[in-house]
C-alpha cells in the first residue's frame, strides 16, 4: 500500500486510484462499464430454444436446450389458446395453456382466444397448424374450444373441423345395433334367394329391392352422438388435471432422489 493512501478508507482508495488512472492514460468512466449487449434473461433463452413440439428422440444438449425442455414439460398439452388479431390474413398465433389457466379452465371451459372470456356455447375445433421453427416449417394437429364468433373467426379463410365428443358407451351400443340390423338384412336377403331361385322375373325384381335398399342406406344421414353434458366433461377435466398433478409430484420426487 502507498503510504500516501493509509489514511483513507477502501472506498476512498478505489476512487483516487481510478481518478489517477483516468488522468493519466486519458479514458472516460464508460471504459470501466460491463458490456451489457450479450447479457440473456431466462426468458431470452427459453425463447431462443423453444420448441412447440418435443419429440421423445429430442435430446437436449446445452443448458438453454435443457431449460426450454424444462419448461415445455411444465405445459398442459390437451387444448391450445389462440391469438386471432392476424385472423384476416389467415395467420393464427397458438401455444400451450399453462398450469394457471388450466386451474381457471381457461381454453376448456372459457373461450380459448386469448382476449376473450365468453364461456357458453362453446365448440371444439381440430385444425393443422403449420409453423417455421427454426427455419424448418413442420405441423402439428391440435385442438381448440372457442365461442361462436371466435370460430367464426378461426373459419375466416378455411373451414375447420369440428370435433364432435359423444358418449363411449352409446357409441358401443349404436355399433352394437348396427351389426345386429345388417345381419338381419343379410339373413333375409339370403332366404328370399333360396326361395326365388327358380323364377327369373322374381329373381331380377328381388335384385331391384336390393338395389333400392342400398341406395337408401347411402342416402340416409348419419346419427351423431350426443355431446357430453358440462358435468361429465367437468368430472373428466378434475380426473385428468388429479393424474397431471400426482405425475408432477412423482417426477420431482424422482429428480430429487437423483441429486
Amino acid at each position: 500500500m502507498f503510504p500516501a493512501y493509509a489514511h483513507l478508507s477502501a472506498y476512498d482508495r478505489h476512487k483516487k486510484l481510478v481518478n489517477d488512472y483516468l488522468t493519466v492514460y486519458g479514458k472516460s468512466v464508460s471504459s470501466f462499464t460491463r458490456d451489457t449487449s450479450r447479457d440473456k434473461t431466462d426468458y431470452d433463452v427459453i425463447r431462443e430454444n423453444h420448441k412447440f413440439l418435443w419429440e421423445q428422440e429430442d435430446i437436449p444438449d446445452t443448458w438453454g436446450a435443457k431449460l426450454a425442455k424444462k419448461y415445455y414439460d411444465k405445459l398442459f398439452k390437451e387444448y391450445c389458446i389462440c391469438d386471432l388479431t392476424y385472423y384476416k390474413h389467415n395467420k393464427v398465433a397458438l401455444r400451450w395453456r399453462t398450469e394457471k389457466e388450466v386451474i381457471v379452465g381457461k381454453g376448456q371451459f372459457e373461450c380459448g382466444s386469448k382476449t376473450c372470456k365468453e364461456k357458453e356455447n362453446l365448440r371444439s375445433w381440430e385444425l393443422n397448424f403449420g409453423y417455421v421453427e427454426h427455419g424448418e416449417k413442420k405441423n402439428a394437429l391440435v385442438k381448440l374450444r372457442l365461442c361462436p364468433e371466435c370460430s367464426v373467426k378461426l373459419n375466416y379463410r378455411s373451414q375447420k373441423r369440428e370435433v364432435k365428443r359423444g358418449k363411449s358407451l352409446k357409441r358401443l351400443d349404436t355399433n352394437s345395433e348396427s351389426n345386429n340390423d345388417v345381419a338381419t338384412v343379410s339373413s333375409t336377403l339370403e332366404s328370399d334367394n333360396r326361395a326365388e331361385i327358380d323364377s327369373r322375373s322374381a329373381e331380377i325384381q328381388s335384385s331391384e329391392n336390393t338395389d333400392t335398399n342400398e341406395s337408401n342406406i347411402w342416402k340416409e344421414k348419419p346419427t351423431e352422438d350426443a355431446e357430453k353434458t358440462r358435468e361429465k366433461e367437468f368430472e373428466e377435466y378434475l380426473a385428468d388435471l388429479l393424474i397431471q398433478f400426482q405425475l408432477r409430484k412423482m417426477k420431482s420426487s424422482t429428480e430429487y432422489h437423483k441429486i
